[in-house]
């Protein structure tokens, strides 16, 4: 009896059951872990702000234990620079961001008066005939349609009361959490890498460490892109003298964590905030603010701040923040572009090397975009007004950062 041929056709079928194995476990592991989390939902915004803290805090802390710093030093040391930073931020801001949202809640009836006027005289302007209500009507048409809703709220005024501490406990408690996760974390890496089997040791810690990349990237440059663009809104909006310049321009940077939203939100609420306020040259003015800020954004502060970023077309991103939205609420829609990175790579990863034959180094490289160490913005600009743009070589595993 002749033995069966091997060759092409059987590797081709192994290779197959492999990669349909591979994805059914890690649909199944996706599957465990949201299951997980909807369980266990009220600790998701610690759970979330502990991890940023833990990405953004951790390249600080190693590079202080590297230059013979104690962990627990330049742990301790981190966290009061960063109190001491927001502490007089909050010392600088909140004051002027309280004076104006008081102006604007007393400015908000005259506001929507005006914007409603200009509603009718556009549409008036194309054939068009339509009846806005005044304030005064819309909030009693709102209080008599709604009366007995409102009622039943207020009425509950004790359990929304302790959903407010319950809150800000969980939040007081993601500091903690991620203070002993820093002090321990080399600890916990070598301890989890030695329960990973031998044969897939090498592999998973390959895959393990690029999701770190790109995830702290995001993290880390998400934080300071917000931070940036607050700040440039805030300032171009008080350069035209629009009112509530600041309320308006952190509340662009603040919507910036989500992508493609804060940029588009801000000039939006400062247009319409000029146009009810001031006038149409001023609402222009705005507008292009809004757009230059976008465009320096884009070209050149998030490729410069987010060192590591997993390559997802737009309209991925738009239906992963519907699909987060509904599944999630808001936490969903923070949640659902480091999720997609995160599932782009793990799977992108098998594909690559199981169906594809490629390297490890070859799927990362094309899955991952990583700007060179050290880049700054000056040499990024220097280097697209040269037309040098080419892609910069992957880094070695000991050059990348992970918590």
């Amino acid at each position: 009896m002749s033995e069966p041929p091997s060759g092409e056709p059987t590797a081709g079928i192994r290779r197959a059951g492999l990669v349909a194995w591979s994805l059914l476990g890690t649909m199944l592991l996706l599957a465990a872990v949201g299951w997980v989390l909807l369980r266990f939902r009220v600790l998701l915004p610690a759970v979330v702000l502990a991890i940023a803290i833990i990405y953004v805090l951790n390249p600080v802390v190693t590079r202080l234990q590297e230059r013979g710093l104690a962990r627990w030093m330049g742990s301790c040391l981190s966290y009061l620079v960063i109190g001491g930073v927001l502490t007089a931020l909050g010392f600088l801001a909140i004051p002027s961001l309280i004076d104006q949202g008081r102006a604007l809640a007393d400015d908000f009836p005259a506001i929507y008066d005006s914007l409603a006027a200009d509603g009718e005289d556009l549409a008036a302007n194309f054939g068009l005939t339509i009846d806005l209500p005044d304030y005064e009507k819309l909030r009693a048409d709102l209080e008599q349609s709604g009366g007995d809703y409102f009622s039943q709220q207020f009425g509950r005024i004790t359990d929304l009361t302790l959903s407010l501490l319950e809150g800000v406990f969980l939040l007081l408690i993601a500091p903690v959490v991620a203070f002993y996760v820093l002090l321990d974390l080399p600890t916990v890496r070598r301890k989890a890498m030695d329960l990973l089997p031998p044969r897939y040791r090498a592999e998973t810690v390959h895959v393990a460490t690029r999701m770190g990349t790109a995830l702290g990237g995001f993290l880390r440059g998400q934080v300071m892109v917000a931070i940036i663009l607050g700040v440039m809104t805030s300032v171009g909006f008080w350069a035209v003298d629009l009112p509530f310049w600041l309320l308006i321009g952190m509340i662009a940077g603040l919507l910036n964590i989500i992508p493609l939203v804060g940029p588009w939100v801000g000039g939006i609420l400062g247009v319409l905030m000029a146009l009810a306020t001031r006038d149409l040259t001023t609402a222009v003015y705005v507008g292009l603010i809004a757009l230059v800020v976008q465009q320096i954004d884009n070209h050149f502060i998030s490729p410069t701040v987010l060192r590591a970023t997993v390559r997802l077309h737009p309209a991925m991103i738009i239906l992963g923040l519907i699909g987060g939205a509904a599944i999630g609420g808001f936490w969903g829609v923070v949640l659902a572009v480091p999720v997609m990175a995160m599932v782009k790579i793990v799977v992108g990863h098998f594909w690559r090397t199981r169906v594809l034959g490629q390297s490890w180094q070859e799927a990362s490289a094309a899955l991952i975009t990583e700007n060179p160490t050290g880049e700054t913005l000056l040499a990024r600009i220097r280097r697209s007004s040269s037309g040098d743009e080419e892609a910069p070589e992957p880094e070695s595993e000991a050059d990348v950062d992970s918590p």
